[in-house]
C-alpha cells in the first residue's frame, strides 16, 4: 500500500473521496495486504482464501478505494445460518445468492487509514445492500473489544460464538433488517 493516508498531508484524506465498489480480480493483492495488517496471522485470510472468495461472490466483497488505492473492504457471503460457522471460512460452498443472511467475514482498513470513518461507510454500504437484496439480517462474529462498535449500527449480542477461530473467543452479533 502507497502513502494516500500515511505521512505528510495525512489528514487531508477526506471521506467523499471513498469510492465503494465491487471486488475485482486485481484488488487480490491490496485485499490480502489489508487483511494480513488488520489481524494475526493465526486469524486472517491468506492469499488464496480471499482469492477464491473474490471469485465466488465479488459482489458481496465491497471495497473501498480513495486516490486509486484499495484502503479497505467489507466481506461475506450470503449465507442460510443465522451465525457463522467456523468451517465457513474454508469454503466459498457457503454462499448462497438467496439465502437470508449477509455475513461479514471481514471488515478491514489499512491501520494507516483508520479513524477515518472509512470502516463505517464500507460496513453501511454492505447493510444497504442486503436490505436492498430482501436479506432477513446482517450476522458476524466479532472480538469483545469491538461489541460496541457494532451495537453503534444496531447490531445486537447474541453471547459467545461457537468459533474457536485463531484460538479466541468470539462474540455473534446480529442485526435484523
Amino acid at each position: 500500500p502507497g502513502g494516500v493516508c500515511g505521512g505528510v498531508g495525512a489528514g487531508m484524506t477526506d471521506i467523499r473521496t471513498l469510492i465503494i465498489r465491487p471486488a475485482r480480480p486485481a484488488d487480490l493483492d491490496a485485499c490480502a495486504a489489508v487483511e494480513a495488517a488488520c489481524f494475526p496471522p493465526e486469524q486472517a485470510a491468506d492469499r488464496e482464501s480471499i482469492r477464491r472468495r473474490i471469485a465466488a461472490y465479488p459482489a458481496y466483497i465491497l471495497v473501498g478505494e480513495t486516490a486509486g488505492e484499495v484502503v479497505g473492504f467489507a466481506m461475506g457471503p450470503v449465507i442460510d445460518r443465522e451465525t457463522i460457522q467456523d468451517e465457513m471460512f474454508a469454503h466459498t460452498d457457503c454462499h448462497n445468492p438467496q439465502g437470508p443472511y449477509q455475513s461479514v467475514f471481514s471488515l478491514a482498513v489499512r491501520p494507516d487509514c483508520q479513524r477515518r470513518g472509512y470502516g463505517r461507510k464500507l460496513l453501511e454500504a454492505l447493510i444497504a445492500k442486503a436490505r436492498r437484496e430482501g436479506r432477513r439480517a446482517v450476522t458476524l462474529t466479532c472480538r469483545e473489544r469491538k461489541i460496541a462498535y457494532y451495537e453503534s449500527f444496531g447490531f445486537r449480542k447474541l453471547g459467545v460464538a461457537q468459533s474457536v477461530h485463531g484460538g479466541v473467543v468470539w462474540y455473534d452479533m446480529l442485526l435484523p433488517l
